[in-house]
C-alpha cells in the first residue's frame, strides 16, 4: 500500500496565528497535521501533555475544547499586566482521525500611566487593580442548569496565538512510540471464514524474470564499510510500513551479493518456521503464498504490523534471491507464549546460539525498536532488558535504528478503555532520527560515547502504511484522509 500525506486544509480559528518564536517566515503551516486517533483520545493526550507541565483545567460546556486556568503575572509593577492561558480545540474528520490545534491565549489590562503626573498615585491604583479581580464581574461562575462550570472571562480583547512546540511536542507523544505488540499465546481466536481472493490478491515474482543487472537492483550507502563476516546487525523500527521491509530487503541482497552467507531474522512466532522454510523453497505460485498465510500469525484478530504485506513481500524477495543463487535464509525468531523482558532473553538466545555454531554468518535481524535499545528501561518499565542490551558482549554487534519521514503506518494501540486497536496511525520520527524524504537508502554510523540506544542510522524514507498480508493489496483504508501535497515543513511544522 503507497499512502501519501494525511494532510488536510482546515478554517481556521479567528485568531492570531503567527507565533513570536518562530520568526515572519514560519507563521503558519500551510497543512493541519491529522492524527490517526479519535478526537476524544487525542484531547486526553493534549490534557496529560499540559498537566505535566503544570497546567490546570476549567471545566467547558463542549467536549471537544480543553482551557486551562488564567495563570497569575509573577510581578505586577506598572499598571499593565498580563494574564495567559491554553485553548484547545479538536477537531473531528472521522471516527478515527482528528485535528488538534493549541492556541495561548493572552489577555492584557492595560492603564495609562502619563495621565497620573504623582508617582504616589500610580502605586495606589496599582495595589487598588491587584486586591481586585481582573475577571469580569458580569460573568456567572456557578454551575449551570447542566452542571458545567462556566468559563471566566477577562476584560478587554483576548489574543490567540497558535504554540507551534506545544503542537508538535504532541505529535511525537502521539506517533513516536512503539507499536503494540500482540501475543496471542494460548488465547483463543474466533474462526474466520476461508478467504475468497481474486487473482490480483497475489505476489507477482514468481512468474518474473530476474533483472538483467542482477537481483540487487538497490544498493544501500555506507553498507559496504560494515561488512564482514560474522556481522551481527540489529534493525530497529516501527512496525507496519512499506518502506522499512524494503530497504532491509536490499541491504540483505547486497551483503548477500557479496558472497557471504545471510540470514534474516523476522519477529514472527517460531512456530510458522515450517510454513516459512517451505514457502522459501517452493515456487513463490498462488498455492504456495495461500499455505504461507494459513498459519495463526497471519489470521489473528490483532494485526500489529510484523504481519504485513511488505513483510510477507520480504519473504517473498528472500525466496526469489534464493532461486537466484544466493546464500540467503529467514529465521522466525519470536515467541507468543512469553512476554516482558522473559520474552527478549529468548529472542537473544536464538542469535547468541545461531551465532555459535555459525560464526561466519551474516545476521540481519529486524525488530520493532523497543527490542533493539542498547540499554535498559522504558516508560513504562525501568527495569525491561531488551533484546539487544543481552547481546552486547557480541562485538561484531552493530544496533541501528530507522531514520525516516513523517508519514503513516498500520499499528496497534490501546484506547481510552484499555482495548486494543489496530488501523492506520502517523508515523513521526523524533529529532534525532527524522530526515528529508526523497533520499536514496544509506546507513549512517553515530560517535557514541556510551549509554546511547542505538549506533546508527539507516534510512527509509517517508513511511507509508502497509496493511495486515491477509487484506491482499489495498492501496489504503477506506476512512483515509484525501491527500494532498506535503507542506515545506515536516508535518505541518514550520522548520526549527
Amino acid at each position: 500500500m503507497h499512502c501519501r500525506w494525511l494532510f488536510v486544509a482546515l478554517p481556521l480559528l479567528s485568531v492570531s496565528c503567527a507565533h513570536s518564536k518562530r520568526g515572519p517566515e514560519a507563521e503558519l503551516p500551510k497543512y493541519e497535521h491529522v492524527f490517526q486517533k479519535p478526537v476524544a483520545e487525542a484531547l486526553v493526550a493534549t490534557r496529560l501533555l499540559l498537566e505535566e507541565r503544570g497546567y490546570t483545567f476549567e471545566d467547558t460546556e463542549d467536549p471537544n475544547q480543553l482551557v486551562t486556568t488564567w495563570s497569575e503575572p509573577e510581578q505586577a509593577s506598572t499598571l499593565n499586566t498580563t494574564y495567559t492561558r491554553y485553548l484547545v480545540t479538536g477537531i473531528a474528520l472521522s471516527p478515527r482521525q482528528s485535528v488538534v490545534r493549541i492556541f495561548r491565549m493572552t489577555q492584557q489590562t492595560t492603564g495609562n500611566d502619563s495621565e497620573w503626573k504623582k508617582l504616589w498615585w500610580k502605586f495606589y491604583l496599582e495595589r487598588a487593580e491587584q486586591e481586585s479581580s481582573p475577571f469580569a464581574k458580569e460573568v456567572d461562575f456557578s454551575i449551570d442548569d447542566a452542571g458545567t462550570k462556566r468559563l471566566s472571562m477577562l476584560r478587554g480583547a483576548q489574543h490567540g496565538t497558535r504554540d507551534m512546540d506545544l503542537e508538535q511536542a504532541l505529535t511525537l507523544r502521539l506517533e513516536s512510540a512503539p507499536s503494540v505488540e500482540f501475543l496471542a499465546g494460548n488465547a483463543a481466536e474466533e474462526k474466520r471464514p476461508a478467504a475468497v481472493r481474486a487473482p490480483e490478491f497475489y505476489l507477482e515474482r514468481w512468474q518474473e524474470e530476474l533483472p538483467a543487472q542482477g537481483p540487487c537492483t538497490t544498493s544501500v550507502r555506507g553498507l559496504p564499510e560494515l561488512l564482514h563476516p560474522g556481522l551481527t546487525l540489529l534493525v530497529g523500527e516501527q512496525l507496519g510500513s512499506n518502506e522499512v521491509p524494503e530497504v532491509v530487503g536490499h541491504v540483505v541482497c547486497q551483503a548477500a551479493q557479496t558472497g557471504l552467507a545471510v540470514v534474516l531474522g523476522l519477529s514472527i512466532p517460531a512456530t510458522e518456521q515450517a510454513r516459512v522454510d517451505a514457502y522459501l523453497s517452493s515456487p513463490g505460485a498462488p498455492a504456495d503464498q495461500d499455505a504461507l498465510l494459513e498459519g495463526r500469525f497471519w489470521t489473528r484478530t490483532y494485526q500489529d504490523g510484523r504481519s504485513s504485506r511488505a513483510v510477507m513481500d520480504l519473504i517473498d524477495r528472500m525466496r526469489a534471491l534464493r532461486a537466484a543463487g544466493l546464500r540467503v535464509t529467514v529465521v522466525a525468531y519470536d515467541t507468543e507464549v512469553i512476554n516482558g523482558s522473559k520474552r527478549d532473553v529468548v529472542l537473544a538466545q536464538v542469535w547468541t546460539k545461531r551465532r555459535a555454531a555459525k560464526p561466519d554468518e551474516v545476521q540481519v535481524v529486524l525488530a520493532g525498536n523497543t527490542h533493539t535499545q542498547l540499554e535498559k528501561g522504558t516508560q513504562w518499565d525501568p527495569a525491561f532488558t531488551p533484546m539487544a542490551h543481552l547481546m552486547k558482549e557480541n562485538r561484531s554487534l552493530v544496533v541501528l535504528e530507522m531514520s525516516y519521514a513523517q508519514g503513516t503506518r498500520w499499528g496497534c494501540d490501546l484506547n481510552r478503555d484499555s482495548k486494543l486497536v489496530c488501523g492506520l496511525v502517523g508515523a513521526t520520527p523524533a529529532p534525532a532520527v527524522a530526515a528529508p524524504a526523497g533520499l536514496s537508502p544509506y546507513i549512517q554510523m553515530r560517535q557514541t560515547s556510551g549509554g546511547e540506544s542505538f549506533q546508527g542510522l539507516l534510512y527509509a524514507g517517508q513511511l507509508t502504511a502497509s496493511m495486515p498480508a491477509i487484506l491482499g493489496p489495498q492501496a489504503q483504508p477506506a476512512t483515509a484522509a484525501p491527500s494532498v501535497p506535503p507542506p515545506r515543513a515536516l508535518g505541518g511544522f514550520p522548520r526549527r
